[in-house]
């Protein structure tokens, strides 16, 4: 597994009841083969991280290697 770069995107020209922003991050799912654009807006993230607190077993535990910390900190923008 990579370590991935979560963006959040504000939503400029909103409709009045939109979301003021949302979560934007390209996965590869390795069961399907292909890579996919997710979206996820505030509440589906505040989901996701309950879910992750929860379940802390069913989570891989993970550090990045030296090369994803490298890119890491050449990429931050």
């Amino acid at each position: 597994m990579k370590l991935g770069k979560l963006n959040y995107i504000y939503n400029l020209y909103k409709h009045h009841a939109a979301n003021k922003g949302y979560y934007h991050v390209l996965v590869y799912d390795a069961v399907e083969r292909r890579y996919e654009n997710l979206v996820i807006t505030d509440g589906e993230m505040e989901s996701i991280r309950a879910r992750a607190r929860k379940n802390p077993e069913d989570l891989v535990a993970l550090r990045p290697s030296w090369f994803d910390r490298l890119i890491a900190i050449l990429t931050l923008s």
